[in-house]
């Protein structure tokens, strides 16, 4: 792995909003632009855990300053998607590939419930604190797991919890939240 001067390993972007039939090709001349490295194999899709695309890509660069020039690219299309574009790195990378896809050791767990759009200092101790004024979600047992970011374990804005099922969670989550349909 490479390290760049801020102490990030390898030097990676999240793409986002990829329709969901995109192909390699595809991605490859979105960044037409950049150095990919090792080409068509630089380029990692996300999928869900039934196996489908997940609009998510990660693409490895050859260098920080490839990284800075594809950052450029966010909020260009692809065909008629809005495309945004994140700094990544491999560790964070890794870690989500890791976690996700039909593969994972959390596609067989369906007491899975994702909570995106946290602010990005948000802590452990802070998500369950929020969610602890509830009789019916205190019910629920939390393990918030934190997703790295660069070289630290701040919170990337997703926040895996674990409950006694996801119906249950999401049901009790919507009542206390006044989401009843």
């Amino acid at each position: 792995m490479m390290l760049s001067t801020e102490g990030r390993e390898g030097f990676a972007v999240k793409v986002r909003g990829l329709p969901w039939s995109c192909s390699v090709n595809e991605v490859m001349r979105f960044f037409s632009d950049r150095r990919i490295q090792n080409g068509t194999s630089g380029i990692r899709f996300i999928y869900t855990r039934e196996g489908r695309p997940s609009g998510e890509a990660f693409v490895e660069l050859e260098s920080e300053e490839e990284v800075n020039l594809a950052l450029k690219k966010g909020r260009e299309t692809m065909g008629h998607r809005y495309v945004e574009v994140f700094q990544s790195n491999s560790v964070e990378m890794d870690w989500v590939l890791k976690h996700t896809g039909p593969n994972s050791p959390d596609a067989a767990n369906d007491d899975f419930v994702r909570l995106r759009g946290l602010p990005f200092g948000c802590s452990k101790e802070e998500i369950v604190q929020f969610f602890s004024g509830s009789s019916r979600v205190a019910e629920l047992k939390f393990k918030p797991t934190m997703i790295p970011l660069e070289s630290s374990w701040l919170c990337s804005g997703q926040v895996p919890m674990i409950g006694r099922g996801l119906e249950e969670g999401i049901i009790a989550l919507a009542g206390e939240l006044g989401l009843k349909g």
